[in-house]
């Protein structure tokens, strides 16, 4: 694999970003909608030559007492087929990601960088009707097709006797749930309302930046206790305690500091390219 291909700068906000971001959840709001009962299927993307990215319309915190009214449930699956997202939640990503630490940490960190990049809107570019959508380069799709092949089908099987969300699934799924989250808490009267990228974190930049860091923390602590056992060493219960104060800190937010990042996802992560 060129890996350089995925050599990604730590991100520095531009006014095209927060345009992207206004586009995303402009267009979200102006979705066809349902009712909760029988909500509108809204398929964004279409990949792998089978696969399916879609919401429903509405989703279910809509029906709320404070109803976020714009809410949506992302899914994807076969083209046509049942929906293999229908019940995930930060659980379900985490478990996926903290599974992949342990079967190869390099392949984690390419993982995470992906997940980086998605966040930024990196990958995304217009499609052939004009709508901002997530398009990684052939390139980039035959290096997530080779993670997948020769590592993670493997990998899963061996390590945990499971057949897992293929990795592409996985990316187009939390971009899902991400722009879900832009459209929950900035589409306000219908209009996308942020002044800057400090107001614009939350939604999509903290949601990603969230699946990012709790398994990199959580990571840690399991390969301190693989190498400690190994070794006869002590466990360092830090590890694990700090993660919980941090999640209690921040209500569930696990955004890490662009240091720490770099730190952690190096060489795929850098100051600039």
């Amino acid at each position: 694999m060129l890996d350089n291909l995925i050599a990604t700068p730590i991100f520095t906000s531009t006014k095209e970003f927060l345009e992207k971001k206004r586009s995303l959840i402009t267009e979200a709001i102006n979705f066809p909608t349902g009712t909760y009962d029988c909500p509108q299927k809204i398929v964004t993307a279409n990949f792998s030559t089978d696969r399916e990215a879609y919401f429903y319309k509405p989703g279910k915190e809509t029906q709320r007492r404070n109803p976020n009214i714009y809410d949506m449930n992302p899914n994807v699956g076969i083209i046509g087929g049942v929906s293999e997202t229908a019940r995930w939640a930060f659980q379900q990503l985490w478990e996926y990601l903290i599974k992949i630490s342990i079967i190869q940490q390099d392949t984690f960190k390419k993982v995470l960088v992906l997940l980086y990049r998605l966040c930024f809107l990196t990958d995304h570019k217009e499609n052939s009707t004009g709508n901002l959508r997530y398009q990684p380069s052939n390139e980039l799709l035959e290096y997530i097709k080779n993670i997948q092949d020769f590592v993670l089908t493997a990998g899963f099987r061996e390590k945990f006797n499971t057949q897992e969300l293929p990795l592409l699934d996985f990316l187009y799924f939390v971009d899902l749930l991400a722009w879900n989250e832009d459209v929950k808490y900035h589409g306000i009267k219908g209009t996308p309302y942020f002044a800057n990228y400090t107001e614009s974190k939350t939604g999509r930049t903290n949601t990603i930046l969230s699946i990012i860091g709790a398994p990199i923390l959580i990571s840690d602590f399991i390969q301190d206790i693989i190498y400690k056992t190994a070794n006869k060493g002590v466990i360092d219960v830090h590890l694990i305690t700090s993660t919980i104060q941090k999640f209690s800190k921040t209500r569930g937010l696990c955004v890490l500091s662009n240091e720490e990042l770099l730190t952690h996802l190096a060489p795929y992560l850098v100051e600039k390219v």
